[in-house]
C-alpha cells in the first residue's frame, strides 16, 4: 500500500496549491494514504507570522486541523487522511510545543531541524564561509537537536535527518560521527526516520538521508516511513516506489505510518 507522509501546501507561505489540490493527486497517483504535515507556527514568537514565508500562522493552527478533519470525512472511502504537522525542535521551546500538540488530534509529528536556534531564525550559519569552529559548534548544535528530537516524547517521525547539510560534502563529514547514537536512540524509542525525497527536488541527486544511513538504520533496527515532502501538488508521493524497492534491497521487510500517535506496520 502506496503512502506518502510528509506534504505541504499553501499555507505555509513557500508551498503552491490547497490541501484538495494535494488530496486529488494523491487519489490520481494511487495512494491509499495521505499525511498532511504544513510547517508549525513559530508558538513560542510574540507576534502570531512573524515568518510568513516559512510556517503558517498561531491563529491559523487550529483551522488547519479543523480543515484536515473535514477533508477526511469528505474523501472517505477514496483515500485516508491522516493529520500530522512538521515541527521545529528547540531546545527552549520543547515543552511548550508539546503541550500544544496535545490539545489536538493528531496522527504523528515530523520532528525537524531548520534552524539551530529559535534566535537565529533566518540568520543561520553560512556553511560555506563560516570557520571550522563555528561549524564545529553547528555540528554539535544539530546534533544535540537530533537527540531532543528523539527523547523529547512528542516527535514521532524524524524528518529528513541529514537534510541541513544544504549540499555541502563537509557537513556528511561532520555529522558522521553523531549519527549512529541517534540510529540507536531511534531504535529503542521506537522513533521513526523518513526517507524523504524532496533532496532530489533541491538538485542534491540523493535522498535525506543518505542511502549510507538508511542502510545502518537497518542495521540497528530503526522504523522507517516515506516522505516526498512535496511543496507543489504534482511532487505527491514522488519516488515512493523507488523508495520501496531500495528499502526492500537493504532488507527491511515492513514500513510505518502512525494513527493516533501509534505505529502502524505495512509490509513493503
Amino acid at each position: 500500500m502506496m503512502f506518502d507522509l510528509h506534504t505541504h501546501h499553501e499555507r505555509c507561505g513557500h508551498a503552491v496549491g490547497s490541501l484538495e489540490d494535494y488530496i486529488e493527486s494523491a487519489i490520481a497517483n494511487g495512494l491509499r494514504v495521505l499525511g498532511i504535515t504544513d510547517h508549525s507556527p513559530y508558538f513560542f514568537a510574540k507576534e502570531d507570522h512573524p515568518y510568513p514565508r516559512l510556517a503558517m500562522a498561531k491563529s491559523e493552527f487550529p483551522k488547519y486541523v479543523e480543515e484536515i478533519m473535514l477533508l477526511k470525512k469528505k474523501y472517505e472511502g477514496r483515500i485516508e487522511l491522516l493529520v500530522g504537522i512538521e515541527s521545529d525542535v528547540f531546545k527552549e521551546y520543547a515543552d511548550l510545543y508539546g503541550e500544544v500538540y496535545t490539545r489536538f488530534p493528531l496522527d504523528y509529528v515530523i520532528g525537524s531541524i531548520h534552524f539551530t536556534s529559535p534566535f537565529a531564525i533566518m540568520r543561520g550559519l553560512n556553511w560555506k564561509a563560516a570557520s571550522d569552529e563555528e561549524r564545529r559548534s553547528e555540528i554539535e548544535r544539530v546534533a544535540e537537536l537530533l537527540h531532543l528530537s528523539v527523547r523529547c516524547g512528542w516527535v514521532n517521525i524524524i524528518g529528513h535527518m541529514d537534510r541541513f547539510n544544504r549540499g555541502y560534502p563537509s557537513f556528511r563529514q561532520s555529522i558522521a560521527p553523531y549519527l549512529d547514537s541517534t540510529l540507536k536512540m531511534l531504535a529503542e524509542s521506537g522513533v521513526a526516520m523518513e526517507v524523504n525525497t524532496g533532496g532530489f527536488r533541491k538538485g542534491s541527486e540523493d535522498y535525506y538521508p543518505s542511502l549510507d544511513v538508511v542502510e545502518r538504520a537497518h542495521y540497528y533496527g530503526v522504523d522507517i516511513t516515506f516522505g516526498s515532502d512535496a511543496h507543489h501538488p504534482d511532487r505527491v508521493g514522488d519516488g515512493g516506489e523507488t523508495v520501496r524497492a531500495m528499502l526492500k534491497n537493504i532488507g527491511y521487510k515492513q514500513w510505518v505510518i502512525f494513527k493516533q500517535r501509534k505505529p502502524v506496520y505495512l509490509d513493503l
